[in-house]
């Protein structure tokens, strides 16, 4: 009688090493799609924050200059102010300052004016949008400060006033400076990675 030759079924070791190279290479090329997709998604997300804070900043900066008037105030010491709008190179910190209507106040439920003090600066690459809660502000009244964009290098301010355009503005009393105001402003705001956006405004209720 013949005897039956049985084999066991199985992997031999060099099978077994192949399937742990082919699936080590699927493990890294998953781990690499991976990777990439969540940088891409973290860069979209910046890329998405910039542009909103961006967008933020166009939105106030117009409706700062829009409704930018020249109306005297005091400083805090109750002297009257000489200078009722500036921009460019001022001599001091601000890269911006002038006074606004369209403060709102529904229903009249605070006792101020619609009017409001607004100033930019540029501090530790930041630049900031600064408003003061009293018009006329007292000695101890402090800023609400409201950072905009940054990793800001330089901001530069120009203005037109219907032929020329000057690298700076001053709005108040003779000689310090012009009766009315510009009737554009534009910004130009270079970025510490070399890129650049400029905006241009119309300034004044009348505009």
């Amino acid at each position: 009688m013949r005897a039956h030759r049985t084999s066991e079924s199985g992997f031999t070791l060099v099978e077994v090493l192949v399937s742990l190279f082919i699936f080590s290479l699927l493990s890294a090329a998953s781990l690499a799609v991976l990777t990439t997709t969540l940088q891409n998604r973290t860069r979209l997300g910046d890329k998405n924050a910039e542009l909103q804070k961006q967008s933020m900043m166009r939105i106030l900066l117009k409706s700062d200059f829009a409704q930018a008037i020249a109306h005297p105030k005091m400083d805090p010491y109750g002297i009257p102010e000489t200078i009722l709008f500036a921009g460019g190179n001022t001599g001091s910190e601000r890269l911006l300052m002038l006074s606004r209507t369209g403060w709102e106040n529904p229903g009249g439920l605070e006792r101020r004016s619609d009017l409001q003090s607004v100033d930019y600066i540029l501090e530790d690459d930041v630049l900031i949008r600064r408003v003061l809660p009293r018009f006329n502000a007292l000695p101890d009244t402090e800023y609400i400060r409201q950072p905009l964009v940054k990793n800001v290098d330089k901001v530069e301010f120009s203005f037109y006033n219907g032929d020329d355009w000057s690298d700076n503005w001053v709005t108040g009393l003779p000689p310090l400076g012009v009766n009315e105001l510009p009737r554009l402003a534009s910004i130009d705001i270079l970025y510490l990675n070399g890129k650049s956006i400029r905006q241009v405004f119309y300034v004044g209720a009348n505009q």
